[in-house]
């Protein structure tokens, strides 16, 4: 039986809210529709549509939401100017006293939709609007709407994590590595083919924590790799390996973005730290991600297939 392989990202973090453990790292998601387009843009001020299936960050899309009391003009008082006050995300009108301090009129509420794909951004005035403009996009196909995660920053460009679990020798799951991933300048993924690139969790996460909290991150995301590979096991039996985007928030607390089965192994090449890369290869080469040297040795050279079959047309 081959290695299992799950494209579906809300079958996977439906598996994964059933875990009491595991749950508590996933920001709220949903299926994606007009009423969870309403809802989602009503609780939270940024959020990510994305693809149900797909790779590399295509398709993925922010919806960030702003909310502005601006005062109601009375047009038969027109040597008054209106004025403006700073924005806000909170719901309430300003009580009265408030008010009074910034004018003494009416305020309603408007709400502007900044939708971002790659770099490109368009501003909406209403949720159809918005809704049209996604709709565009995403057509026919199964996409999810998640809460967006106020990312942690690397010289002022937002990063995120990648944990690495596997299948062990003793086909116990263990956590092998963690790498960090920083966005490429204007865009919304870290993802290396969208222009990203490859950091050491050390380099990114060291200046933002002190060393004992360093150290209990590490240890806590090492964890949440094996509760979430173990609880993933739970539906899918056949997994061998996984890798969890995690995202770190501005106060160091981490979210799961999204988990991937068939997960990249050889960024981990790219990095300084070889006897790490020689682990995670040993693994993969042990439940069959990779050809063992043996087998590689075993087979024929290009140069030796060519001359074996040349021999045998002669015949």
């Amino acid at each position: 039986m081959g290695i299992q392989r799950v494209s579906s990202k809300w079958a996977k973090t439906t598996v994964l809210q059933r875990s009491r453990m595991v749950n508590e790292y996933i920001p709220v998601t949903r299926k994606y529709s007009r009423q969870t387009l309403e809802r989602m843009t009503e609780l939270f001020e940024s959020n990510y549509i994305k693809p149900d299936r797909g790779t590399y960050g295509n398709g993925v899309m922010r919806v960030k939401t702003t909310r502005l009391y601006v005062p109601v003009v009375n047009s038969e008082d027109p040597t008054t100017e209106a004025e403006v006050p700073e924005e806000s995300n909170d719901l309430n009108p300003p009580d009265e006293h408030e008010a009074s301090g910034i004018t003494s009129r009416a305020t309603e509420l408007t709400t502007t939709y900044q939708l971002q794909y790659g770099t490109e951004e368009r501003s909406f005035h209403s949720l159809d609007e918005l809704e049209r403009a996604l709709n565009d996009r995403i057509q026919d196909r199964e996409y999810i709407i998640q809460q967006g995660i106020s990312l942690m920053k690397h010289e002022d460009l937002p990063f995120d994590l990648r944990v690495l679990t596997q299948k062990n020798l003793q086909h116990n799951w263990e956590t092998t590595g963690i790498l960090g991933r920083v966005a490429a300048p204007g865009k919304i993924i870290t993802n290396i083919h969208g222009g990203g690139r490859l950091a050491t969790f050390e380099e990114l996460v060291l200046p933002h924590l002190h060393q004992d909290g360093f150290k209990k991150l590490r240890n806590e995301l090492y964890r949440l790799g094996i509760h979430t590979a173990v609880q993933l096991q739970t539906s899918f039996p056949r997994l061998k390996e996984i890798g969890i985007d995690i995202a770190l928030d501005e106060e160091g607390r981490p979210w799961i973005l999204e988990v991937n089965t068939l997960p990249g192994i050889y960024a981990f090449g790219l990095l300084p730290d070889k006897g790490t890369y020689r682990k995670i290869k040993r693994y993969a080469i042990a439940y069959g991600r990779l050809p063992s040297k043996k087998s590689k040795s075993s087979r024929p050279s290009p140069k030796a297939q060519a001359s074996s079959a040349k021999k045998r047309v002669r015949r």
